[in-house]
């Protein structure tokens, strides 16, 4: 007797770029983990470069990158339709704004079966235009998955998505990747610094959302009275001269040190005495998830998902958004107490 060939998932997955991110990270680890025997995924990139390319398993997905103008090419639309209906795919994945209007448009044109919608961070509610697009548009998701509780209630309240389609998965992250020895005097070292130096610092792009800035100012309180506190930066992005120069009008930029991407995030953050996440908005941040899996106590924004990770005066510090000075007394706090810090740590 034969056996029965079964016919692959062929899956879409779309995204605006491949920039280390959480939510690029997050895409590569599952198509390169799901079976090959099982799904056949596919890779759409609208805008060429982005280091995570070179992450996805080239033997096990199909990577496309589709040169998209930055500000919008119409041609995306026709790219992606023709793309879908090539290699016959049953399902799309999108994933937050950047990707919703060029996907599900494509899909329908290309008659995709089933849409799947991922919301990652914050949603486009300010405006009324953005607002009736994502209302008609999630018309045509079968189901929505977002990262955070704070995130499923606005999609229902502000942009009236059933609530029965909407399905709250949290981010997860490797653990064995974090539970690595470290020796913290080097890495201090290789900065320059005393093995005894306080430091304090937080992982990601340098972009608006993050509202380093204020991190920044926060340092400064924080200098005031540990004059040898270090605060360090890991990522790149469009901001770094623009932060750099206000750690210079603050007169601290001896104490800020901008490490641009690192392989060795692990060994990094397990070398921080405190991490802080000084966002203006956030889903489920991976890196304060990778914190707490390095036992490090969390200075965080009381915005998005972060109250659902950080339990307050027990494995963190929540502060107002944009607020640098009590930011920067909640920094202090816990590097001017070890016990306190590696309690919250623990």
């Amino acid at each position: 007797m034969s056996k029965r060939v079964i016919r692959r998932i062929k899956i879409a997955h779309v995204t605006g770029w491949m920039h280390v991110g959480g939510k690029e990270n997050g895409m590569v680890n599952l198509v390169n983990a799901m079976p090959a025997e099982i799904f056949e995924n596919h890779v759409y990139v609208f805008r060429a470069g982005g280091i995570l390319i070179q992450r996805v398993d080239r033997q096990k997905v199909h990577v496309e990158e589709l040169g998209d103008k930055l500000g919008g090419d119409w041609s995306i639309y026709v790219k992606l339709a023709k793309l879908f209906r090539r290699y016959r795919i049953d399902i799309l994945h999108t994933r937050s704004w950047g990707t919703l209007l060029e996907g599900m448009l494509a899909a329908k044109i290309a008659g995709v079966p089933a849409i799947v919608h991922g919301e990652h961070g914050l949603i486009k509610a300010e405006s009324k235009s953005h607002v009736l697009i994502q209302r008609y548009l999630w018309r045509w998701a079968d189901q929505v998955m977002c990262v955070s509780d704070v995130l499923r209630h606005t999609l229902e309240e502000k942009l009236g998505y059933p609530a029965a389609r909407i399905h709250v998965i949290r981010n997860g992250v490797e653990l064995d990747k974090f539970e690595i020895k470290t020796d913290p005097a080097e890495f201090r070292r290789e900065l320059g610094l005393a093995p005894e130096t306080p430091v304090f610092g937080s992982i990601g792009r340098l972009v608006p959302v993050k509202n380093y800035a204020c991190l920044i100012r926060a340092a400064r309180v924080v200098i005031d009275k540990i004059p040898n506190a270090a605060l360090i930066f890991v990522g790149d992005g469009p901001l770094q001269p623009e932060l750099a120069q206000l750690a210079g009008e603050l007169g601290i930029t001896k104490n800020v040190h901008f490490l641009n991407w690192r392989k060795d995030v692990p060994r990094i953050m397990r070398s921080l005495d405190t991490f802080v996440l000084s966002s203006w908005s956030e889903g489920m941040s991976n890196s304060i998830l990778e914190a707490m899996c390095s036992r490090k106590p969390v200075v965080a924004t009381a915005v998005g998902g972060n109250p659902e990770l950080v339990v307050e005066g027990k494995t963190g510090l929540l502060v107002p958004s944009n607020d640098h000075q009590k930011m920067g007394q909640a920094i202090l706090e816990l590097l001017l107490n070890h016990k306190h810090r590696i309690a919250m740590g623990e």
